[in-house]
């Protein structure tokens, strides 16, 4: 599971990255790599983006010290 983890954050903070150009520069590196938005490859960039960001949603219960945090309460 760890590599799938660090694939998943990986390409998270690459998404965040380019949305942050696209935000500052107007610059969309995906679209100028593989395409505009019609082409395949484009496409599964972003759906591979969107999956690791689903994947992400399990490190809000994470704590350095294991366990949740709202396990307390």
């Amino acid at each position: 599971m760890k590599i799938i983890d660090r694939a998943a954050l990986t390409l998270l903070i690459i998404g965040g990255i380019h949305l942050l150009l696209i935000g500052l520069f107007g610059v969309n590196v995906v679209e100028m790599l593989f395409g505009d938005a019609e082409q395949w490859a484009t496409r599964i960039v972003y759906i591979l983006i969107g999956v690791s960001a689903l994947w992400c949603f399990k490190y809000f219960s994470f704590t350095p010290k294991g366990g949740s945090r709202l396990r307390d309460r």
